[in-house]
């Protein structure tokens, strides 16, 4: 090991399990306390629409909303806090809101309309170019783009290069605003350290995001400044891998002695506090009115939904609950080097875990990359920080995603350097254009079985199959399950084709487009198609159910013979009633999470199809990559309540399971037995991914032995080809109590699909629902 990973290994032993500094213990009190703060939010910032204005591109008048509103947004800083810019402002009971000056006539948004979007189409499964910044600052972009409009370039790219510069100069102002705020409060100090860091990061403002950064500092207040501005203006993204840009500067400080350990780990922990500044807890009336409408307007929406969401959930007030803390700021940590595959774990790595494991908050969601050579010191410090509970970090396995991507054409280099955007799904930072679509698999399975309708209100949502009776091998029903899987992947597919690019017409996002690969060298904003990778994921729901529910009708009704498909039909029209015994016979035959032989085999059957299918629309579909994955993200009880009963003995609406994971029950040998299944499903054909959550009691993960087993788990993970892993840690017990004192556990999280939550904060279906699956095993 040479000497910078020695220090690193030092390092991380002597860090995990340290103490917060005083300021960030107070500071974790203060962002407690914010989230019982109402605050007003700030919603009128004018309009750019004038008559010098009206002859102008939309695009430009975009530019001109972002840059007037970065001009009028408040700036400020928490008292005691080291980095400038908020969304929230604790003491004023402020609060910002992504809102814009009017830019666009009213016969712009019309026609937006006609296509599904608006101005408000903003965007968050996306991670801009945070290095690009950092490396060049805002003048060397704008370079980028002043040196572009020097070529003979049509309209259209003419007037995205010089909305991208208006945009930068936007940021730029929204940078020297604080700059001057900081410097003006930094005269009327009487406590001199506090003084003296006001002036630091008045300083970093004054210096950088403008120009390149130079130090740790500067680098962290430029990267959130950036992130801030990005909210602002509507655009809710995901911060890639900060470990690989920022630790060039640390490092760098570390080894001039500009910083030591500590002060390093103290920045560290402000930077990442200040993603939860914006964190609320309650709801006032206002609120929950809110929330009441957008129930109904779900409710409307779903029944009359149409091909691009077909067999999708029903949304309720619960789901929109479930994530009212969350913002897409995901970040990664870990993993490889682009450039050789080599390990990419460094000091900023290590520090951003400790903070993690510290702090205890929800934001940013912690993602880590490990792989066959991740250091076994990194290893034992993920665990001792998954013991602090709430799922966090999810675990990525370079070994299979790298493979995966590469399956799809991405070139290695590009493939390594993957992180995750708001949620879980891969994409490659600061180059990618990310949209997801979602198949409900179980529904497709159920439109089969049942004339191409829905079981949950009859409507026919999908050309008729035929009469399952007529189904007379067990092959012809999967081809039937997967010409359904076929039939809406392709429409989804050529809804996105169609519609992707029209985004541009009402809005365009001069400023995010500054900041990723492509759009400044193509000539075109990033709704244009200007980035260098678009990604349309697919995203299939209730698989483990589908795997489940072909098991039991291969064995009951074309091995077995027990019975016919004309009599499963039935059963599923009545929900199983008046089938008791057929019910517990479907119930138990084999299921994915077990290690049997039989569903492992038809799990992977599955995935191969479902890759083949995706495969090709991505072949025939120039200009756009179709990539496949599976999950439900946090909406499992949702996805379940619009789907009908299933042949594996589900019952209408019951929930399905989270992302990748097995059904309620079917854990009959553990976590050990339901990832030896997982591993077994061909997971190098879902470059998107396919997470499995695991629960696991306090107890098996106390002390140093509970450490030692976490990383045997992570390590066997890696060896049996697993692509990605959550695991919360929580007892059924500490969950009932948290139901019942909720004021004594405020910072109990729980994994929600692609994001975490407090646990006291869910609705109490939400609750119920995690308490029963903490005590399966499974999250």
């Amino acid at each position: 090991m040479g000497m910078a990973g020695r220090k690193i290994g030092l390092y991380s032993e002597r860090i995990v399990e340290s103490v917060p500094s005083d300021r960030v213990e107070s500071l974790i009190t203060d962002v407690h306390q914010n989230m019982d703060i109402a605050k007003t939010s700030i919603s009128d910032y004018g309009s750019v629409m004038n008559e010098e204005t009206k002859g102008l591109s939309l695009i430009v008048r975009k530019a001109m909303a972002e840059k007037q509103k970065l001009s009028l947004a408040p700036a400020g800083i928490w008292d005691n806090q080291i980095f400038a810019g908020c969304y929230t402002f604790k003491n004023e009971r402020l609060a910002n809101s992504n809102t814009l000056p009017f830019y666009a006539f009213e016969s712009e948004r019309l026609e937006g309309e006609k296509h599904g979007f608006g101005i408000y189409s903003m965007f968050g499964h996306i991670s801009p170019d945070y290095p690009r910044l950092l490396k060049l600052g805002i003048s060397g972009i704008k370079a980028m783009a002043e040196e572009r409009l020097n070529e003979q370039l049509p309209d259209k790219s003419r007037n995205f290069l010089q909305a991208a510069i208006i945009s930068l100069e936007g940021l730029n102002i929204f940078a020297k605003r604080h700059s001057d705020m900081l410097y003006k409060k930094a005269e009327t100090m009487v406590d001199n350290r506090w003084k003296k860091e006001l002036i630091r990061a008045a300083d970093a403002l004054a210096k950088c995001p403008q120009n390149p950064a130079t130090t740790y500092f500067e680098a962290c207040q430029a990267t959130w400044l950036l992130h801030l501005a990005f909210q602002l203006t509507g655009n809710y993204l995901a911060l890639g891998r900060p470990d690989q840009y920022l630790n060039p500067y640390l490092e760098a400080d570390l080894m001039s002695g500009g910083l030591t350990i500590a002060e390093a780990q103290e920045i560290t922990d402000c930077f990442l506090l200040k993603f939860n500044e914006r964190a609320v807890d309650n709801f006032v009336a206002a609120q929950q009115m809110e929330l009441d409408r957008i129930q109904r307007e779900n409710e409307e929406k779903w029944r009359m939904r149409s091909l691009t969401d077909i067999g999708q959930q029903r949304y309720n007030v619960r789901d929109t609950i479930d994530a009212v803390n969350h913002w897409n700021q995901n970040i990664i940590v870990g993993g490889v080097k682009p450039e050789d595959g080599s390990d990419a774990t460094n000091y900023a790595s290590v520090m951003i875990v400790e903070s993690f494991r510290r702090l205890k908050m929800t934001n940013p969601v912690l993602s880590v990359r490990i792989h066959k050579n991740t250091p076994d010191w990194f290893y034992r410090q993920i665990a001792v920080t998954l013991k602090t509970g709430g799922g966090l970090p999810a675990i990525y396995n370079d070994e299979v995603i790298v493979k995966s991507y590469t399956n799809f054409g991405i070139e290695e280099k590009d493939a390594r350097d993957y992180a995750n955007n708001g949620c879980w799904e891969v994409l490659l930072p600061g180059r990618t254009d990310f949209y997801f679509l979602k198949l409900n698999a179980l529904k497709c399975l159920e439109w089969s079985l049942n004339h191409g309708a829905c079981h949950v209100d009859g409507k026919m949502e999908v050309p008729d199959q035929g009469n399952p009776a007529d189904f007379i091998t067990f092959d012809i029903l999967f081809e039937k399950l997967m010409e359904n899987i076929r039939y809406v992947a392709e429409g989804a597919a050529v809804h996105m084709k169609n519609t992707h690019p029209l985004r541009s017409t009402v809005a365009p996002t001069p400023l995010l487009s500054a900041l990723l690969d492509g759009p400044i060298e193509n000539g075109r904003d990033m709704t244009d198609l200007g980035t260098r990778f678009v990604i349309g994921g697919t995203i299939a729901e209730g698989i483990s159910h589908v795997i489940d529910s072909l098991c039991a009708i291969d064995k009951l009704v074309y091995k077995d013979k027990k019975y016919t498909m004309s009599q499963l039909a039935d059963a599923l029209d009545s929900n199983f009633a008046g089938y008791r015994e057929m019910h517990a016979d479907f119930s138990n035959c084999p299921k994915y999470g077990s290690n049997d032989p039989t569903a492992n085999e038809m799990g992977e059957r599955v995935i191969h199809q479902y890759y083949e299918i995706m495969k090709k629309i991505d072949e025939e579909t120039p200009g756009m990559k179709f990539m496949p994955g599976v999950g439900t993200f946090s909406w499992f009880i949702a996805v379940g309540e619009g789907t009908g009963a299933s042949a594996d003995g589900r019952l209408l609406g019951e929930a399905v399971a989270s992302n990748f994971s097995p059904s309620v029950g079917a854990m009959i040998n553990g976590i050990t037995g339901a990832i030896q299944s997982f591993c077994h499903m061909g997971l190098e054909m879902l470059p998107l991914g396919s997470p499995i959550d695991v629960g696991m009691a306090e107890r098996y993960v106390a002390g140093e032995e509970g450490t030692t087993r976490l990383v045997g788990l992570l390590k066997s993970f890696v060896d049996l080809k697993g692509n990605m892993l959550t695991i919360s840690v929580a007892d059924v017990s500490t969950l009932k109590k948290a139901q019942e004192h909720p004021e004594n556990y405020r910072d109990l999280r729980v994994r929600m699909g692609g994001w975490s939550a407090y646990f006291t904060m869910l609705s109490g279906e939400q609750q119920e629902h995690h308490i029963k699956k903490s005590e399966m095993g499974i999250f």
